[in-house]
Order: C-alpha cells, then structure tokens, then sequence
C-alpha cells in the first residue's frame, strides 16, 4: 500500500478514536465542582484532626505508643499525635488559641479553641476540623482511560485534566502549610497542573461522577516522621 495512503489511514483511525467521545467533560465536571464547593472556599481541605464542632474548647490528650514509628497495629495513637502536631501548628499561625494546662509523663497538655481566622476557614465534614480554601477551574481536558474496579467489577472512566486553583488566601501560600499537607506548589500559587475526575460508566452515553480534585481531605505528614527523614539525609 502506498506509504501516503497508510498515513491518511492511520489519521483516519486516530481522529475516530478521539472524535467519537463527544461528552461535554470539561463543562460537566465544572458545574460538580461548583455545586458541590457553592462558597467558592471549600476546594481544597486540610485535615487537622477528629475534633468535632461540640469538642471546642479541646483538650490534648497522649496515648501509648504515640512515639514509635507508623504501622497499621497503631494508627489510633499515630493519627492522635498527628492531631495535636496540626493543632500547635495552626496555632502558630492565629487559628487556635493555645492555653498551657500541665503534663502528663512528662508531656505537654494543651488546650485549644477557634479564633474568628480559625472559623472563617474551618469546615466540618467528616464530622471533624479541617480548614479549607479555593475553587477549582478546570482548563483542559488531557485524555480519558477506561478501567475496570478491582473490587466490584464495572467500567470507570478517568479523565485527566488540567486545573488551577482560585481565591487562595495568603496563609496558604507560606510553604510550610502546602508543603506539610503534601500539596504542590501550584496550589498556593494559582498555576496550572494535572489531575484527573473518574466517573462510573453506567452504559447508553450515562456517567456517574465518582471522585474527582474538588473537596479532597487530607492529612499533613508527620512532623516527627520528617526530622526523622533530615536525620537520615545528615547520616548518609
């Protein structure tokens, strides 16, 4: 076959794979991260610990085994240490006052409650403290990959996509907060980056929205888990 009319084929193949899926990803996934984030504030989600609205003002407490490396066995006390690092440190930064209320074997008790920062920001999902900013703008859709659940079985789709971040407070852009909560730079920053919206693929052209960049809570990492990492970086 002439090696022009094999190229106009394969084009032909490739515009037919990518021209077939006319879904209106872009405007669809938009209009789930707008209803589901209506204030414009609430995109992005820094867990700081199981300390519910009724809690407040909050008393730190210490539990066993608190001080020993991360494992599955200890992740109560893991995630209680990890609580009260968050609190201390967003203390420092004006959302908590922080009162000194003595010691137990040997270690600090802290009590704590919100200030007027500390509640413009706070949100209350899972039942717990988190503090949250931004509204998530999508720019581009990349490409979408068919998967099938490992669990239950069923199509998903995912779909990558491009996005920035808007109404980013100036708190959030002091490094040790994006960086403590593992988030990329590019979330302080208002910059474009790559992530990615699944859906459910419910058959006839129907989607059902999964999961997605908008509305996601997540722990910061370890204080002491990172001088740990510093340590080890010095020793070798």
């Amino acid at each position: 076959m002439n090696k022009r009319w094999v190229i106009a084929l394969w084009g032909l193949m490739i515009l037919g794979l990518t021209g077939c899926d006319s879904y209106p990803y872009k405007t669809d996934i938009q209009e789930i991260y707008d209803w589901n984030n209506q204030s414009g504030n609430k995109a992005i989600c820094m867990i700081i610990g199981n300390v519910s609205r009724t809690m407040y003002p909050y008393t730190t407490y210490h539990m066993e085994g608190e001080d020993l490396p991360f494992s599955d066995e200890r992740l109560k006390p893991f995630y209680n240490r990890l609580k009260n690092e968050n609190l201390h440190f967003f203390a420092e930064r004006g959302f908590f006052t922080e009162e000194w209320v003595g010691e137990t074997d040997g270690k600090p008790l802290y009590r704590y409650d919100l200030t007027d920062l500390g509640r413009q920001y706070v949100d209350w999902g899972l039942g717990e403290t988190n503090f949250c900013f931004g509204r998530i703008v999508v720019d581009s859709i990349i490409r979408t990959k068919d998967v099938t659940n490992g669990v239950g079985g069923g199509k998903e789709r995912d779909v990558y996509i491009t996005y920035h971040v808007e109404n980013i407070p100036d708190w959030v852009k002091e490094p040790a907060v994006y960086q403590l909560f593992r988030y990329p730079k590019e979330v302080a920053t208002g910059e474009s980056f790559e992530g990615f919206h699944s859906y459910r693929v419910l058959g006839k052209g129907k989607l059902k929205s999964i999961a997605g960049v908008n509305r996601r809570y997540q722990w910061a990492s370890s204080s002491k888990k990172n001088e740990d990492e510093k340590v080890q970086q010095s020793v070798d």
